[in-house]
């Protein structure tokens, strides 16, 4: 597994995000991208995706900006790291792509990918179990 940049980034402003905004008082995005040192262009596609999933919301016009939908302490790392679009796959073998059965059909007879499937548990677990405000 690698996080890529879209998952490093997106938990990096939805940091800041939740450091330094509220509903009545957003944050613009050019700010954070020039804080987290990231492209502009970039969290803003970043952003669509939080948006999509529900984690944060917009105001428009002058003062405007982003803001959390919920409280820090109710956002997972993993639920911002599954709204980047990030996988945290272990092994091609141990995949659920359904959340069913692994994708290798010789699995359940296989020590190495239960291996990488226990693995990539313990992390989505370790994701799930801390929040936001664990960071700040």
């Amino acid at each position: 597994m690698r996080t890529t940049n879209r998952g490093i980034y997106a938990l990096k402003a939805i940091l800041a995000l939740a450091a330094g905004s509220s509903k009545e008082n957003p944050l613009a995005l050019h700010v954070i991208a020039k804080n987290e040192k990231i492209s502009a262009e970039f969290l803003q596609q970043i952003f669509f995706k939080m948006r999509k999933a529900g984690i944060i919301a917009a105001y428009r016009g002058p003062g405007g900006g982003f803001y959390l939908l919920k409280d820090s302490g109710e956002i997972s790392v993993l639920d911002v790291l599954e709204a980047a679009g990030e996988s945290l796959e272990i092994a091609p073998c141990a995949s659920r792509s359904d959340g069913g059965e692994p994708s290798c059909s010789d699995f359940e007879g296989c020590s190495a990918g239960q291996f990488w499937d226990s693995l990539e548990k313990q992390i989505k677990s370790f994701a799930s179990s801390r929040t936001l405000a664990d960071y700040l």
